[in-house]
């Protein structure tokens, strides 16, 4: 079974994420709509690579598992995206407790 379907979906959908931040940086209002785009892209992704390779998704055995498969790791790529934030957030309060 092939495995790396899910970690491409995720790391393009990251990258997409921070790219929209850059390009709509003045205007943060709509970092709302990032985990809802980000989701939508991985599930385009998810139907552009079982079309392509089936086992590169974990052998969906159609496309609406592609499908679903594809927008839960778009959405994940949102979880990646807050655990990098509080690992490398440097100089800031975090609002942990020390004790």
């Amino acid at each position: 079974m092939n495995y790396e379907g899910i970690p491409l979906i995720i790391l393009l959908c990251y990258i997409f994420g921070e790219i929209y931040k850059v390009i709509f940086k003045k205007n943060k209002q709509i970092y709302k709509l990032i985990p809802l785009l980000v989701s939508l892209l991985g599930g385009i992704l998810g139907i552009i690579l079982y079309k392509n390779e089936p086992s590169m998704i974990l052998e969906a055995n159609n496309i609406y598992v592609a499908l679903f498969i594809g927008l839960i790791s778009g959405a994940s790529s949102t979880g990646a995206n807050q655990i990098i934030k509080q690992v490398f957030m440097k100089g800031k309060d975090n609002n942990v407790s020390k004790e």
